[in-house]
């Protein structure tokens, strides 16, 4: 089966998209599958790292300055492009062979496109977070936790469209599969925290993190500060965590779910990474970077699962070092994020199996 994944990352959409289609293709190349990707230059993308994954890239060009793009949807200008030039460049670059499955991950497109690429493509599959357009498609994966997650997509995809919905359906890589065993109900004293922004962190988030955690004068807590390749704030951090023999910096790691795992609490935002945390049972203390995190981040934390302190903009230092320092003192509720964690999670490795057998059963 020839599969193709039209996704980006940039500086404004971030990495977690990449990441989460990296999962995707790695259950599917394993099957046997052929999976490429179609990514656009922009800044900040991740083409050469997805090669270094070992996936061909068949890459758009980089957007000109000043293009008026449509407003199609809320993040069109993420597109670089007008909707209808990248559906086309699409299509130019995918007549070459057959497209037995086509995944788009992208906010910026809708049922427009994905109806433009119909004639090319057998199946399409798309990933999303925000229900706030129509789809064109035969599969669809929403991973979030909302109060009607259930039904979210009721009115915005085809009658045939099978859709697979909530957190049991997370798109993990592997390295958490191979640490699940791992995975423990947390109990006892904060010995060690991860600190995880994700891998651009735009605002420092991991530098407000890192000053919270310090301005507590806990040096018997080890911590390790973990940032991607394209923070443009890692030269700074690793220069503080340089003073300090309990502070451990990482940049672009491939072992986050060992860290995770020896970790027992986090700090970091909402997004992929929050469930990668509750797949590992890892209480957390978050705050949301991006207005599509809010409602998650919201949801979460009214059902315990998480410790979510708002929104970026919002916080002080006095009010997230309180929280900090009472969450390291509460065993208790630290325990009971763990085990709620757990719970959300528990059925993610047998539903992922089911899932991917949908998936590429494509002569149904």
């Amino acid at each position: 089966m020839n599969v193709f994944i039209r996704v980006d990352a940039s500086i404004d959409i971030g990495v977690g998209h990449v990441t989460r289609c990296l999962a995707l293709a790695g259950r599917l190349r394993r099957q046997g599958n052929s999976v490429s990707f179609i990514c656009r230059e922009h800044n900040g993308n991740l083409c050469d790292f997805i090669e270094i994954n070992g996936y061909k890239v068949l890459r758009l060009p980089a957007s000109q300055v000043n293009v008026k793009i449509p407003n199609y949807t809320q993040h069109s200008k993420w597109l670089g492009v007008p909707m209808s030039v990248d559906a086309i460049q699409t299509k130019k670059l995918l007549r070459k062979g057959p497209v037995d499955l086509l995944i788009v991950d992208h906010y910026a497109i809708n049922e427009v496109w994905e109806r433009n690429l119909r004639e090319i493509s057998n199946k399409i599959l798309v990933i999303d977070d925000l229900a706030d357009r129509k789809h064109d498609c035969d599969f669809l994966i929403d991973q979030n936790y909302f109060e009607d997650y259930p039904s979210r997509y009721d009115s915005l995809v085809p009658p045939h469209c099978k859709t697979f919905l909530g957190p049991s359906y997370v798109l993990l890589r592997d390295e958490f599969y191979d640490q699940w065993r791992k995975q423990r109900i947390r109990s006892g004293s904060v010995k060690r925290i991860v600190i995880f922004f994700g891998g651009i962190d735009q605002t420092n988030e991991t530098g407000k993190a890192l000053a919270t955690f310090l301005k507590m004068g806990r040096n018997d807590i080890q911590v390790d500060v973990i940032v991607g390749r394209s923070n443009l704030h890692k030269t700074e951090l690793a220069s503080i965590c340089k003073q300090y023999d309990f502070l451990h910096f990482y940049c672009q790691v491939t072992n986050i779910a060992e860290l995770m795992c020896q970790a027992d609490l986090s700090i970091g935002a909402g997004g992929t990474t929050t469930w990668e945390r509750c797949f590992l049972s890892l209480p957390s203390i978050v705050w949301s970077v991006a207005d599509n995190q809010v409602e998650i981040c919201k949801t979460l934390g009214r059902k315990k699962i998480i410790k979510y302190l708002g929104e970026k903009e919002t916080l002080e230092q006095t009010f997230l070092t309180q929280q900090l320092a009472n969450l390291i003192g509460n065993e208790v509720e630290r325990n009971e994020m763990s085990r709620l964690s757990y719970l959300l999670m528990k059925d993610n490795i047998v539903n992922q199996q089911t899932m991917i057998k949908e998936i590429v059963r494509l002569d149904e």
